[in-house]
Parts: C-alpha cells; structure tokens; sequence
C-alpha cells in the first residue's frame, strides 16, 4: 500500500496559456449536467447508473511524474500543463509515443499518440485523480506546512479534464484527501492530521466544499471520493486509526455536507481494504459508495465482497489493484503481471450485478498507468519492485513521452473493449 503516494503528485496550475483541444469556449459550452446514481436492485444487486445506463468502472490512476523529479526533493511538477517540448500542448495527455521496438528512441514510425489516446484504446472509461486545495485564500492557509510534499494549492486543470471527457470519452472519480498525509487539515506532517481538531476540521471541510462547488456542474465528474486510505495511520499521517468513530463521524459529516451541495453525483470513502469497516458501519450511513484499495494477491479479493455486502451492503468499487513485475527464473515477468491482472478483474467481474458473485461490485481502478521511478527510492533508478505500471518509461532519457505498454495493457483491451 506504500505505493498510494504516488497521489500526491503536486498541480502547481500557473497562469499561462497552454493550447489544447477543447470543444468551444467557457461562455458557449454546453452542460448536461448528468446524473449519477447508485442503485440497489430488486434483487438486492447493486448498479452503478449514469444519466439511468449502468456503469461500470473500467479504471486507472494516472499521474505520468517525470524521470528524475522526485516529491521528496521538492521537484514533482504538475503533468497537468507540463510542456517541456514548447509545442503548447500537454505532454503526457497529448505527447506521448509508443516506442514499438524498445531500443529507446522515437522512429520515424512511432507517431506522437498521447496518453488519453492510448487509454480510450486500451477501454479505460475512468481515471481516479485528487484534488489539492485551491485558490480560496481560507483554504489555501491550511496548505502552508514545511514537509515538501505539500505544494497542493491550486485546482485541477479543468479545460484538460472537459477535453480528456469531450474527446475521449473519460470521466473522474474527483478525490480529497480529506488530511491523508497531513493535506489540507493544516497539520504539521510530524503530528499529522487530528480528526478531533476543530480548525483542521474546518480546514478540510473548506477543502471539500471548494472543490464540490467547482466541479459539480462538470460533465467528466462521476463521483466524490473521500481520503485515501486513512485509516493507515503510520503511512497517511492520520490519527484515524486510533480515533476510529471520531474519523468515522466526521467522513460522514462531509459526505453529508456533499449531498446537500451536490445531489447529481454519490459520495465514495476509500478505505485501506476492510479496515476500520464496522465504524463506517455504525458511523457513516451517508457513503454511498466503499471504496477499498486491496492488494490481495492474483485470485482476486477473497472475502471482501462478501463481508461488505453482509455488513454494509454497499456498492463496492476496488479503488486500487494491481502489482508490480514479479518474478519468474529471477527476471521482471511481464506475463506474470497480466496473470495477476486477469484473476483481478475477473474477480471484479463475478460479483457485478448478474454475475455469479454478491453482485456488489461496480468496477475497479488499475494500479497504475506508467511506472513512478521515484518509488524505487532513487528517481533515476528504477527498482524492479516499484514496475507497477501498465506502461514502462523504457529507459527514463525520453520522459515524458516515451511508452512501452506492457502485456497487461493488451490484455486489458481484450477485457475492456469485448
């Protein structure tokens, strides 16, 4: 689970004019204004329904950190207006190429794709992205703390995200942190996050409720997601785990908050698999949607579906899954990878409404697009352990652009476009 960290991944938006491609301008675009539902079946299933079509999940966590940047440095850029080519486009959503051949450099032959090409082909339907502040002065003096992961305090590049749904089809499960990893409670890393702390409460509540009014009336929006994981105390800097009703309380109290300003879209809590389960359960009726990052192992997630189903009987959505290269004869296996993979989403797709299953899951989100050097524990040194992406940066020197799908990405087009 170290792996989630790769979230906090810091949108420095700056006020330049980046071209991309986008449907007409702010005063003409049109809104649908869509609605998004969970629905419980007559049959005690679960469905997750967008403008009343099922739905299902088909999805990634994207955040393409360039080569040789690392957030314990200070030096992670926002992929969100990054141009380090100048050609007034997005890198990784728009620059980036397949390197057919692997020997590490663009031929004539491997024409510039983009990422957001290569993720509708793949059937991606969702990616999952956080939010980290935003320009409100309230909320942006609850970012100022001294650990170097914290340069969260502008929003989402939102003509980027219109497009990635306008073009490709795309929509976002839009995340606060909600003080995972001291963000936006206005903690000291050190102490971290006090759900007992009425300012911090107030800080992320803030939080929350800027980044519902900005996006609410957006066409990518599929739903709200709460925190990450946090009631992993030692890696998310909470106090979660050891106030477990307190924190139960209050992520209620913000999905609440988040249903009266929003009632178009459900509200998810993403949890560290089934931990903690029994206060959501007490504490938490207003979720809508459990969220559970679960790393389980290549037959799937076990009794998970069961035990939320008799205890919560919620929608479930596996917010991440997936795993690094393993090995096979002491080499990186890209097959053993896909194997993984395949008992994953197959598991996921049993226990959809009208599978074989509890009929409780909604989809998943893969763990992750592209491979995060920095995870490794040196940014220009990619560990064999750390090679959790669908796609491989090859060997770092064309970073951002250069990617080398892996067999999982194949054979995810298999599942997700059959």
């Amino acid at each position: 689970m170290k792996r989630i960290i790769n979230l906090l991944f810091p949108l420095l938006i700056i006020m330049v004019a980046i071209e991309i491609p986008v449907n007409g301008d702010e005063g003409n675009r049109e809104t649908k204004y869509n609605e998004v539902k969970v629905v419980k079946l007559p049959n005690g299933n679960w469905q997750l329904m967008v403008n009343s079509q099922p739905y299902f999940v088909k999805g990634i966590t994207y955040s393409p950190h360039k080569v040789g940047q690392d957030p314990n440095q200070a030096t992670l850029d926002d992929w969100m207006i990054a141009d380090y080519n100048n050609n007034g486009r997005i890198d990784g959503p728009y620059g980036a190429w397949v390197d057919k051949n692997q020997n590490n450099k663009q031929d004539n032959d491997e024409i510039v794709v983009g990422d957001f090409q290569l993720i509708k082909e793949m059937g991606c339907n969702t990616i999952r992205l956080y939010h980290h502040a935003s320009n409100n002065p309230a909320v942006k003096k609850s970012y100022i703390y001294k650990n170097s992961f914290n340069l969260y305090d502008h929003p989402f590049n939102k003509e980027l995200l219109r497009d990635l749904y306008s073009t490709y089809g795309i929509r976002v499960i839009m995340g606060d942190f909600l003080g995972a990893y001291a963000t936006g409670s206005g903690a000291q890393w050190e102490e971290g996050t006090d759900y007992r702390d009425e300012t911090q409460r107030e800080n992320m509540m803030n939080s929350v409720r800027d980044l519902v009014l900005e996006h609410k009336d957006e066409d990518y929006v599929l739903f709200w997601m709460l925190g990450n994981e946090n009631n992993y105390a030692r890696l998310t800097h909470t106090n979660a785990q050891k106030y477990p009703e307190v924190y139960a309380k209050f992520v209620n109290e913000v999905a609440k908050m988040i249903h009266r300003l929003d009632p178009n879209h459900p509200v998810a809590v993403c949890n560290g698999d089934l931990g903690m389960l029994d206060y959501y359960v007490k504490f938490a009726p207003e979720i809508d949607i459990f969220g559970a990052n679960s790393y389980r192992g290549p037959n799937g997630f076990g009794d998970l579906w069961k035990t939320i189903k008799n205890k919560y009987n919620r929608p479930v959505l596996i917010t991440e899954y997936g795993t690094g290269l393993p090995l096979q004869g002491g080499e990186p296996s890209e097959s053993k990878q896909a194997e993984y993979h395949q008992g994953c989403w197959n598991d996921i797709v049993r226990n959809q409404s009208g599978g074989e299953g509890r009929g409780n899951a909604i989809g998943g989100v893969i763990y992750t697009w592209v491979d995060i050097w920095w995870l490794g524990g040196n940014p220009l040194t990619l560990e064999p352990p750390e090679q959790y992406g669908l796609c491989s940066q090859g060997d770092g020197l064309h970073s951002p652009f250069l990617r080398e799908p892996r067999e999982t990405y194949y054979l995810y087009q298999k599942l997700w476009r059959e």
